[in-house]
């Protein structure tokens, strides 16, 4: 592997877990210059779009773990002695309920439209 190869190979990494055009280039020990003309190659933006996927995946994974201690957490809180407490905890149920069923709502809406976009593409 060369040396630029190796620099882009860094300057991919940096930018695909999020790191800023001056932070990759810092890292790649290359200019600002370098990493913008990188991004203007379709090959290395692509890399860089799946680097941030495999992040992005990675991270969604951990959340969703999270989630699911935090309902528990949530649960017990609903049995607390403290009214305090159970009012919180019930609270806080309530209001990411909403924001689900209304992110499922927006969902389904946005599925009816893509599905009418498609159909009047097949006309």
């Amino acid at each position: 592997m060369t040396q630029n190869e190796t620099r882009k190979d860094l300057a991919i990494e940096a930018l695909g877990v999020g790191l800023s055009v001056i932070e990759a280039s810092e890292r790649s020990k290359v200019s600002r210059a370098t990493v913008y003309r990188w991004l203007e190659n379709d090959d290395f933006r692509g890399q860089v779009q799946r680097r941030q996927s495999e992040v992005l995946e990675r991270v969604s994974r951990r959340l969703s773990a999270l989630s699911l201690q935090s309902l528990e957490t949530l649960s017990d809180l609903m049995t607390s002695d403290d009214e305090n407490i159970r009012l919180r905890a019930s609270s806080s149920v309530l209001s990411r309920f909403t924001e689900i069923l209304e992110l499922l709502r927006l969902e389904k809406r946005l599925e009816v439209l893509e599905a009418q976009v498609l159909e009047k593409k097949r006309l």
